[in-house]
C-alpha cells in the first residue's frame, strides 16, 4: 500500500483555502510534474505528522522557500547550500531562528559530517542537485550516491529519506534511474519502503 496515498489527505488540513485551491487546480490538470511547491511542502508536513520526527535536514537551500515553510514544524532544521552567495542569503534570513542552521559546501560532503552528529530519525530532503540558473554545480549534477552513502555511513536510524524531481532520474548527467537508485539502497537497507509518486522519490529506511 502507497504510504504517500495514505497521508496525502492530510495535505488539505494543513493549508489554507487559498492553497487548497492550488492543489485542487493541480489534480484537476492530472497532477502534471513537477507539483507546485506548495505540494511538496504539504508532503513533508503530513510526513511530519504521521512520524512526529522533530529533525529536518535539507540539501539545496536554495531561497530558502522550504525552511521557511518547515520552520515552525521541526525543533531542529539544517540545510546546506554549495553556492556562497545563496548561503550568506539564507544564513541573513535565517539568523533570528536559532533553531535553523544553515550550512555550505557541497551536500555529500557536508552530510559525511552531518550525518555522524545525528542521533535521531530525520526526514531528509534530498534537493542537492544542479538545476541551473543562479544554483550551484559541484563536481556533479546530481550527488545523490554521495548524499545517500554519508546517511548509510552513519547510525542505522528509520529515516525518512524524500528525493526530489524523481522525473529526472533517467539515467542522464549523474542522475541514476530509478531501479539503479533503488537497488543501492537496498544494498545498504534491504529492508526499506520505496515509493514514487508526485515527482518525490519517498525511501522509507527500516
Amino acid at each position: 500500500m502507497n504510504l504517500l496515498k495514505k497521508i496525502y489527505r492530510k495535505i488539505f488540513n494543513n493549508n489554507g483555502p487559498q492553497a487548497n485551491t492550488v492543489i485542487k487546480d493541480w489534480e484537476a490538470a492530472g497532477k502534471p510534474v513537477p507539483p507546485p511547491h506548495i505540494v511538496k511542502q504539504g508532503i513533508i508536513k503530513a510526513l511530519k505528522d504521521a512520524s512526529q520526527y522533530e529533525l529536518f535536514v535539507e540539501t539545496g537551500t536554495y531561497l530558502g522557500e522550504m525552511v521557511v515553510a518547515q520552520s515552525n514544524n521541526f525543533k531542529k532544521i539544517y540545510s546546506i547550500e554549495l553556492g556562497e552567495d545563496l548561503y550568506r542569503d539564507a544564513v541573513k534570513k535565517f539568523e533570528q531562528q536559532k533553531h535553523i542552521t544553515i550550512l555550505q559546501g557541497d551536500s555529500g560532503n557536508v552530510l559525511v559530517k552531518l550525518a555522524p552528529t545525528i542521533n535521531e530519525p530525520a526526514i531528509f530532503w534530498l534537493d542537492g542537485h544542479y538545476s541551473a540558473g543562479i544554483t550551484a554545480k559541484g563536481d556533479k549534477d546530481c550527488p545523490i550516491y554521495e548524499e545517500l552513502t554519508a546517511i548509510f555511513s552513519s547510525k542505522p536510524l528509520d529515516h525518512i529519506l524524500l528525493i526530489d524531481d524523481a522525473r529526472l532520474f533517467v539515467g542522464q548527467d549523474d542522475y541514476p534511474t530509478i531501479p539503479e537508485l533503488t537497488a543501492f539502497i537496498k544494498q545498504h537497507r534491504s529492508s526499506s519502503i520505496i515509493e514514487v509518486a508526485d515527482d518525490i522519490i519517498s525511501v522509507f529506511l527500516k
